[in-house]
């Protein structure tokens, strides 16, 4: 909102709720805040946190200044109470307290500042509510694109977990129970080939909006992804209860609609796993209620079907796949690929990135997308990312004997790995054996495995900080991140997920998003790779917005030791034409051609 003062010049309007129970104190900062030309600040003032609190029905300011104590309240409290009430409001402590500790823990609690007073003007003040506001309208965004899909606007797997959690804490208390649904639309992926994906992602975003308008406000709708939906109905303890809402929902999936000209005829499958008989959490609902909906899917289009104790198929394939995976970490069935990183700015091979291969007698080459949460699940995935480390630091000392230019390797670390109390160790060790400098490694952890316990992991971090070991966030931006994590954590880099990269210049927010995160690391220090760039468009939208690094298909595959070492010799300067003639000899390779 702008307002026009006395100078005649329009000025932007902010609404300030101001605790403080000093009328002196009180009386000083609006004083300050009047001193400012550039902003106009309405002022509300409360004298304690429960009138603070009251006030949060009726006002929604732009910022709130508080004073740690107040009649009422004292300490990290405070800011705790505000944050409750005001849980999308940036929040600057004004304190009395020239305290470095009090600072930091009320940072940590949640406030954007800490301003002590006597030591303020009011063109600082003016300064620190404009940054405060800023960051959390950044730690705001995050927070959504953390819970949230980014397609269809409807919760994610994150949020679906929080919910369900909720959910059944509740029907534990009431005696009640939850029903789970899975959703898959029958023929999408044929309707997405032929018609396009932007009629696909229509489709979607329109399949959303119509299961949200079949159930209930307090009934929760998610996207687990691809052309899967969940819905979560609380308060049912019987099927009879659960086949109207199905019903409703199988209805408005089913009729012709006509998207961007053309006519699209779709029907979806439902499984349904109840709680507690088919599980007694998410995980366990989830994959009772994805063998129901197989077998309806089996059984034709726009059918559902409720999990039955004979549905075992599900369990049958999880024996066979622990067996063949200790079975190939027995016979060494595991290999490793490796993917050029091109520097932006030089046009330099900077690094190469480790990445997991299961060569199964039986199915082929497989990605970890095939068997990762298997080695999780069965135990085995300390072993073999042990294996990986010492591999790949091994393969990165012969590269270097070879004279090429100094490169770093990337080795994808999972959360079970991160949280052994012996990881450490194994790192130390790997670049004693390999001999391999510390500072050519880089270490990449998702959000999630450090926000599970951002202190243990903060203390972690530096231990592999002092070793001179690089780390990275891989995945940026699709987990929850704390900004104040964020600047406490000692990282080096961030990796832009693949799929913000690939959806630069498609309708979707891909290229704010990861124009927004670069913004991100350049404020904070961190080098900012780009992971999945396959087009000249989206490796030029990165280099034009300061990325650092590419990594992609554009101008590398993943490629065995013995297939990129020949590359690396010929390609260790990448220029723009080069990238331009491995991209084409790539699709020609492709196609034969």
């Amino acid at each position: 909102m702008l307002d026009k003062r006395e100078d005649g010049e329009e000025h932007e309007i902010r609404d300030v709720l101001l605790v403080e129970d000093s009328l002196i104190d009180a009386q000083l900062i609006r004083r300050l805040l009047r001193r400012v030309t550039s902003a106009y600040y309405r002022v509300t003032h409360v004298r304690t946190l429960n009138d603070a609190v009251l006030s949060a029905d009726d006002l929604v300011p732009d910022v709130i200044l508080a004073d740690l104590n107040l009649p009422d309240s004292r300490g990290t409290q405070t800011v705790a109470s505000l944050q409750t009430s005001y849980p999308d409001i940036p929040l600057v402590i004004v304190s009395a307290w020239e305290d470095e500790a009090v600072s930091l823990r009320s940072v940590k609690a949640g406030a954007q500042d800490y301003l002590v007073k006597g030591h303020i003007d009011g063109a600082n003040l003016h300064r620190v509510i404009r940054y405060a506001i800023e960051r959390k309208r950044t730690e705001l965004e995050l927070v959504r694109l953390a819970h949230f899909d980014q397609l269809t606007s409807l919760p994610n797997r994150t949020l679906l977990r929080e919910r369900v959690d909720h959910a059944l804490a509740r029907a534990v208390r009431a005696g009640s129970g939850v029903a789970t649904l899975i959703l898959d639309m029958d023929r999408f992926k044929e309707i997405n080939d032929t018609l396009g994906h932007e009629i696909g992602d229509k489709l979607l975003i329109e399949a959303g909006q119509r299961i949200r308008a079949s159930v209930r406000d307090q009934d929760t709708v998610a996207r687990l992804g691809g052309d899967e939906f969940a819905v979560i109905l609380e308060g049912v303890s019987e099927a009879k209860e659960v086949l109207p809402v199905i019903e409703r929902i199988l209805a408005s999936l089913s009729d012709v609609r006509t998207i961007c000209g053309h006519e699209v005829n779709t029907s979806t499958s439902v499984g349904i796993a109840m709680y507690p008989e088919n599980g007694s959490n998410l995980s366990e609902l989830l994959r009772a209620a994805d063998l129901a909906m197989y077998q309806a899917k089996s059984s034709g289009r726009g059918r559902y079907q409720f999990f039955a104790d004979a549905m075992q198929e599900e369990a049958q394939s999880r024996h066979a796949l622990e067996w063949a995976l200790r079975r190939a970490v027995e016979r060494n069935e595991f290999e490793l690929v490796y993917q050029p990183q091109l520097g932006l700015r030089t046009g330099t091979i900077i690094g190469v990135e480790a990445l997991l291969r299961w060569m199964s007698p039986t199915r082929g080459l497989l990605t970890p997308y095939h068997f990762i949460t298997g080695l999780e699940e069965f135990g085995l995935i300390n072993e073999v990312g042990e294996w990986v480390l010492q591999t790949a630091c091994e393969q990165l000392r012969k590269w270097h004997e070879m004279d090429f230019e100094p490169m770093r390797m990337a080795v994808n670390v999972s959360a079970q790995q991160f949280e052994d109390p012996m990881f450490i160790d194994k790192v130390r060790s790997a670049l004693k054996e390999t001999k391999l400098p510390p500072e050519f490694l880089e270490l990449e952890l998702t959000e999630s495995c450090l926000m599970s316990d951002p202190a243990q992991a903060s203390a972690l971090l530096r231990e592999i900080r002092d070793v001179g070991v690089r780390i990275a966030i891989d995945d940026f931006g699709t987990g929850y991140s704390s900004l104040t994590y964020l600047h406490e954590f000692p990282l080096n880099a961030l990796k832009i997920d693949k799929n913000f990269v690939q959806s630069v210049g498609s309708h979707d927010r891909g290229g704010p998003i990861s124009k927004m995160i670069i913004g991100l690391g350049q404020n904070l220090g961190l080098e900012v790779i780009a992971e999945g760039v396959e087009t000249e468009a989206q490796l030029e939208y990165m280099r034009e917005n300061g990325c650092d690094v590419a990594q992609g298909y554009l101008y590398a595959r993943p490629e065995s030791p013995e297939d990129l070492t020949p590359w690396l010799a010929a390609n260790q300067r990448v220029s723009e034409t080069n990238v331009r003639s491995i991209a084409n000899k790539k699709r020609a390779d492709e196609t034969g051609t």
